[in-house]
């Protein structure tokens, strides 16, 4: 009876670690796109749990649960930790794809999208490109690895089954998405700032030319000028997202504090 009981603790131990990896999976960026099957989302998952199980059991001693109610409501607190951690990365992959928006809306390029591969979402061509840029930077840094390196070292932060739901945890995300806004206007103003001062020229150019057609004119000129301010500002941009990516990945471990007990 003893033994049995035991077993059960460290299935259900396992199955605690097991969900949060999962989590991770889920939102994520790189993790939860489209392209990887879930079956492949299942098995990583289930393999770094597996990695990950005897080095938590030997820090805790497993605990049954008192109640089944008990048992979800833990599992989906566990997963709720990899949700979080995705949640925030996934904001700032948002709100440089809403820089990209941005300039696609002052370049004329709204209109035409094009299918985010990751998400499955309908994305416009500057803010797919950006998108592409900052997720090839992010493997690049090995943002992926350091992430599941953070989970991992997250149960010494927060033990099995004890996840608290503070009210810093809601202001922290809060701030964080109301910094997306901001975020994205900063990457899109340069471009934008550009494209708008070209667009005060065209209107004083139909006022002292009405018989030109700016609209004509006017759209290739704001498409090649936002194209070539992109390809002249892409090392800039490439240590500005480097940046960006590194602080949110370090900014991880100070989540997980805000959900430990």
């Amino acid at each position: 009876m003893i033994e049995n009981l035991m077993i059960n603790e460290y299935i259900y131990l396992f199955f605690l670690i097991f969900s949060r990896y999962l989590g991770m999976m889920l939102l994520t960026p790189v993790f939860s796109s489209q392209v990887i099957l879930y079956q492949v989302k299942v098995l990583v998952a289930l393999t770094l749990a597996v990695l990950t199980f005897p080095l938590v059991s030997g820090m805790y001693p497993p605990v049954s649960p008192d109640n089944n109610l008990l048992v979800i409501v833990e599992i989906i607190s566990e997963a709720s930790i990899g949700l979080f951690m995705g949640l925030t990365v996934f904001l700032v992959f948002s709100a440089v794809q809403l820089g990209g928006q941005i300039i696609d809306m002052r370049m004329g390029f709204r209109i035409a999208n094009v299918v985010d591969p990751f998400s499955g979402a309908n994305s416009p061509v500057i803010g797919q490109l950006n998108n592409i840029f900052v997720t090839l930077l992010f493997l690049a840094l090995n943002g992926h690895l350091y992430l599941v390196r953070h989970l991992y070292e997250s149960f010494e932060i927060i033990p099995p089954g004890r996840v608290n739901f503070s009210s810093q945890l809601w202001q922290y995300f809060f701030r964080r998405s109301a910094d997306m806004f901001v975020l994205g206007v900063k990457i899109a103003l340069p471009i934008a700032g550009a494209i708008f001062f070209i667009d005060i020229i065209l209107a004083f150019l139909a006022r002292s030319v009405p018989q030109m057609n700016l609209f004509v004119i006017g759209l290739p000129i704001k498409i090649m000028a936002g194209l070539i301010l992109l390809f002249v500002l892409m090392p800039v941009l490439n240590n500005y997202y480097s940046e960006i990516i590194m602080n949110v990945i370090n900014e991880i471990p100070a989540l997980f504090r805000l959900i430990a007990p």
